[in-house]
């Protein structure tokens, strides 16, 4: 039997025994029946397996859905209201409360639950083969009406038990209590090696077909991704370095990036992530650079994708590789780069490398790859990276004789605020998927967490599974002390925690809390007395409604900070979790964001004291202290605390009789960075402004200290101190260095700078360029601006755009490749010629001035609806705003050729209203509620059934349906009309006729509501319709449903 044959219940009989039995050997039993007994088309198993192990399935697309878009593509494919109780549960479906039951949390089963009202118990006999064209079909549409239409066609050959097995699959969460290697051995015993090696379910279910034949050990190929070798995680140096005694050990920087292979295969480029995906996004900005520095046409690398910021010569901070791969596919430059880091070779010109040693393939790699700076790096102990590391700097990797030459990499790494170190095997070959330990990880959130902080609940997330419909992770506050000596009156959100309690201590700590939970209503705001960011990753379900009535938790986390994009407090915490819980502390004595502030900076980016940073093996051998005894880290200001400088040792005197005041530094540094090495180079610094500072430092221009320090004298960025350092002297103060020129240095220099810092006898540079314009303040208001453009640019072609800010929609998403590819260089066109007349390009509607749909639909009111179902609530309100422009792109077109501003109300795409426009929408969408799939193609019908000529009086009434001696129908208030209109209203054509009507109507609604709201169908009262005759009468029902393509 095949999958052409075996129907999809037999599937779902043998996930619910999987589920049913705990026992792993029972459940393989159950797996193993199926493939020798159910299933016998060996050369078809790829169709069986593929939905067994959803996840590891690469032939079929993304289906682009997760829970809450499925639940409204559900919605839609049920044709119920949206505001129906059932359409509240599945979309709330994590929530608890009466709605959601029993099985809050579980999406499946709330599904199953909605389902099981609207579809029979019986089968409907859908096999394998058809399930997996549907969930073709539903990965290659895009828009939420084709998957809904896929899943209602699914939904009408199943019953609710196996749709419910259907959405797991496509959720991707199938949790059966088997591994993904019991399958495969289940399989065939050699199915993981070789998955291991190809990444390719579809390849191992052609090859190994017999189980009874074992296969070669395959080797890896280039273009076909790899699983990567893993590290096995150790708490301590002491324990790493015992499990790699006696071996030739390499200690590396564990960079914080993407674990990326690049597959070189001539002019072919690929980038496979740990999680096989092929990753095309960064082949715009990466592919040139690999293209030309990788020395041979075939090759493998292993390796991190980070990103390099030339600014300041650094790499930057963790989370922005998606942002600048975007910028560098939109051809855009900034400061910011991508950045390959490449530390093994897998495979190079005709040959795997994989069962070399690490050595071996260290010295390939350097003959195999060309280093360009900021770009495409090398991690080897004795070149690479090493070789152009700032001074100061710990390096990159080393090779390790002892255990104390481990622990002090570790500890300057994590002093550079590095993720951790990797220690290697110098002698063991690549293994895919290995984690044996031949490779180890350590990290600081290994050995000892930071600092445990106390923070107040401010409001809770439900859970799921089995802690759904329940608040099971909370958002966590700090308070706002602006006010001395009064409790804080705002509270700030910080992070969000769920992890480290104990079900009871929970349900305690949930059970104390639920009197005061308020249901958070989105879009309403939070309690005023909360500063959140309204992010969607930030939103919780429910607030506590009072701060007083909260309860403070002592959490802990990975000693690194984040900053904090999604939270309202300037950083977050790396996995945060419950430490405990402080009934004992009053809220208010929760802690404050400027002492959180204060103690990040004071260090160096962590949340741990200096002391914590020492000899990291006592803490994991010798500090087992009762949480009860714990002590705690004192939270003190650094302005009350000097930086402490006893151990350093003076290097050089490039700051001799110099005192540094450091306004404000990069979020990437600490300030005690920055004052130890201005203490290595001779210098003092001082924590407070006063006379005896002779140079201001400052990384921005903005906050109060910087202000002050204006009025104090000159500004210098803080690269000239870090250059300084670099080039072991002190540099010329050149124009790039300067933030802020005070006007007694222009007195003084004025013979030799100008007022923009430009020295007269100096060479300059871009990066100099760059802060010369970054001084020069704006001056004068709108009337000295027009009066400049007037003078050097009278042409008014060149202003055509003027205060003009333009958003660009793409309103066409159901086209297929080649006409979106011309698309886009057709907006990448428009947005050039915006930019070239004197316009700006939005990303956003907000601070828009004019929408601007690129596309050719054949209706505006079509195309406006679909732009209004594109958009937030957000922005839908900001397109009821009058003073955003919606226009089509022919008013930006004409507008060019005619080289003048054409009024945009005469290619507006706005309804006259909006109170018709959105009328009319919920009406369609009551009418598509009633029948099921819904398209404009009824619309068009609903038009045909209403206008027409004008009605012709004497008319002749038709007759009711009888005999002869029936009477005739009594006259109506409304004229009969025997126009083809009337000919619809009366029932007297075929369906052929109405279609023909419908089409030729198409193009002449305007506002189809009003007459819409008369049609006799929609009023419970339909046309009667002549009995007899050769050709089949219809109703309007079933004409609609011929018009749609319905049976």
């Amino acid at each position: 039997m095949s999958d052409e044959t075996v129907r999809f219940s037999v599937v779902c009989a043998m996930f619910q025994a999987m589920l049913r039995d705990r026992s792993s050997a029972k459940k393989r039993k159950h797996l193993r029946t199926f493939l020798d007994r159910v299933f016998t088309a060996r050369d078809r198993y790829f169709a069986a397996l593929r939905l067994i192990l959803p996840g590891l399935d690469r032939e079929r697309g993304t289906y682009g859905v997760k829970e809450h878009a499925l639940a409204a593509c559900l919605v839609d494919a049920l044709g119920i209201s949206k505001d129906s109780e059932d359409a509240a549960r599945l979309v709330n479906w994590r929530k608890g409360g009466p709605r959601s039951g029993a099985n809050a949390g579980n999406f499946s089963l709330i599904a199953t639950e909605v389902l099981q009202r609207r579809q029979g118990l019986a089968s409907g006999g859908l096999t394998i083969k058809e399930l997996n064209e549907a969930l073709d079909q539903l990965a290659s549409r895009e828009s939420r009406g084709e998957k809904a239409s896929v899943l209602s066609d699914l939904i009408k050959k199943t019953n609710s038990t196996e749709m419910k097995w259907i959405l797991i699959i496509i959720l991707k969460d199938l949790k059966l209590g088997i591994s993904e290697k019991s399958i495969f051995h289940e399989f065939h015993p050699d199915a993981e090696d070789l998955f291991n090696v190809t990444c390719d379910l579809k390849l191992v279910c052609e090859k190994l077909k017999d189980r009874t034949q074992r296969h070669k050990r395959q080797d890896i190929e280039v273009g076909k991704a790899v699983r990567p070798q893993l590290a096995l995680r150790v708490s301590d140096a002491a324990t790493a370095w015992k499990k790699l005694h006696g071996k030739q050990v390499v200690v590396e920087c564990k960079f914080d990036g993407d674990r990326i292979q690049i597959h070189k295969n001539g002019s072919d480029i690929r980038f496979f992530s740990r999680n096989f995906l092929d990753h095309s996004e960064y082949a715009p900005g990466m592919s040139s650079i690999v293209q030309h520095n990788i020395l041979i046409d075939r090759c493998i690398l292993d390796g991190e994708m980070l990103v390099w910021d030339t600014s300041t010569n650094r790499f930057a901070e963790f989370g922005s590789n998606q942002e600048i791969a975007k910028v560098a596919r939109e051809g855009l430059e900034t400061d910011r780069q991508l950045c390959y880091v490449a530390f093994d070779v897998l495979y190079a010109g005709d040959t795997s490398v994989i069962h070399q040693s690490l050595a071996e393939r260290h010295a390939l790699l350097q003959k195999v790859l060309r280093p360009v700076r900021g770009r495409l790096e090398i991690l080897v102990p004795d070149g690479g990276l090493n070789n152009s590391r700032p001074l100061g700097e710990p390096c990159w990797s080393v090779v390790a004789n002892t255990l104390d030459d481990v622990e002090r990499f570790y500890k300057e790494t994590i002093e550079n605020r590095d993720e951790g170190i990797i220690l290697k095997d110098l002698g063991s070959k690549w293994e895919p998927s290995d984690r044996s330990g031949k490779w180890l990880k350590l990290k600081p959130d290994y050995i000892h967490a930071g600092a445990d902080l106390d923070v107040l609940i401010i409001g809770g997330y439900f859970g799921s599974g089995r802690r759904g419909g329940q608040v099971a992770q909370f958002l966590m506050g700090l308070s706002d002390s602006s006010t001395p000596d009064t409790h804080p009156r705002r509270f700030i959100s910080f992070c969000r925690v769920g992890s480290g309690l104990s079900d009871e201590e929970l349900d305690s700590l949930v059970n104390k809390l639920k009197p005061y939970f308020r249901k958070n209503e989105y879009p309403k705001k939070a309690p005023r007395f909360y500063e959140v960011t309204y992010n969607s990753k930030e939103r919780p379900d429910v607030w506590v409604d009072s701060p007083d009535k909260s309860v403070i938790l002592s959490i802990t986390s990975d000693i690194r900070t984040i900053k904090s994009e999604v939270f309202a407090a300037p950083y977050s915490l790396r996995f945060p979790r419950i430490d405990r819980v402080r009934y004992d502390k009053p809220w208010h004595e929760c802690l404050d964001v400027q002492s959180f502030v204060d103690l990040v900076h004071s260090s160096h980016g962590t949340t741990q004291s200096a002391q914590d940073r020492g000899t990291l093996q006592e803490h994991s051998k010798h500090e087992k202290v009762s949480k009860k005894g714990k002590n705690k880290i004192h939270v003190v200001p650094p302005h009350l605390t000097k930086t402490d400088i006893s151990g350093i040792k003076e290097e050089t005197l490039i700051f001799t009789d110099m005192m540094l005041y450091f306004v404000n530094i990069p979020s990437s540094s600490s300030i005690d960075y920055f004052h130890k090495l201005v203490a290595e180079n001779g210098g003092t610094f001082s924590m407070n402004l006063n006379d005896s500072v002779t140079h201001c430092i400052a990384a921005d221009k903005k906050g109060i200290k910087y202000r002050a320090a204006m009025r104090h004298g000159d500004i210098f960025h803080y690269s000239w101190v870090l250059d300084c350092c670099a080039q072991k002297r002190l540099l010329h103060l050149q124009p790039k260095y300067f933030l802020f020129v005070s006007e007694s240095s222009k007195k003084k220099f004025q013979e030799e700078i100008d007022s923009y810092s430009d020295y007269y006898y100096w060479d300059i540079d871009l990066s100099d360029i760059k802060q010369i314009f970054a001084n020069m303040a704006g001056s004068g208001g709108s009337s000295d601006l027009s009066r400049h453009q007037n003078k050097y640019c009278p042409s008014k072609r060149w202003r055509l755009l003027q205060d003009c800010r333009i958003f660009f929609h793409e309103a066409s998403p159901d086209m297929d490749a080649d006409h979106r590819a011309i698309l886009q260089l057709a907006l990448r066109r428009m947005k050039l010629e915006v930019n070239w007349h004197g316009g700006q390009v939005s990303g956003d509607l907000s601070g828009a001035t004019h929408l601007v749909a690129y596309s050719a639909p054949p209706s505006s009111e079509r195309l406006f609806g679909t732009i209004y179902d594109s958009c937030s609530p957000g922005e839908r309100r900001l397109l009821h705003s009058r003073r955003l422009h919606v226009v089509d792109h022919s008013w930006l077109e004409e507008s060019l050729v005619n080289e003048e501003r054409l009024p945009e109300d005469h290619f507006s795409l706005r309804p006259d209203t909006f109170e018709g426009f959105e009328k009319t929408r919920y009406y369609l969408g009551t009418i598509g509620g009633k029948f099921g799939n819904f398209s404009s193609s009824f619309f068009v019908l609903c038009s045909a059934l209403v206008w027409g000529p004008p009605p012709v009086e004497g008319a002749e009434e038709p007759r009711k349906r009888g005999g002869g001696d029936a009477r005739p129908a009594a006259r109506r208030t409304r004229r009969r009309m025997v126009t083809s209109a009337a000919k619809v209203h009366s029932g007297e054509w075929e369906g052929d006729d109405i279609l023909h009507v419908a089409e030729e109507k198409r193009d002449s609604v305007d506002d189809p509501l009003p007459a819409m709201l008369q049609l006799p169908s929609l009023q419970g009262n339909r046309s009667p319709s002549p009995a007899g005759g050769a050709k089949r009468k219809v109703s309007y029902k079933e004409a609609a449903a011929q018009l749609l393509g319905d049976p």
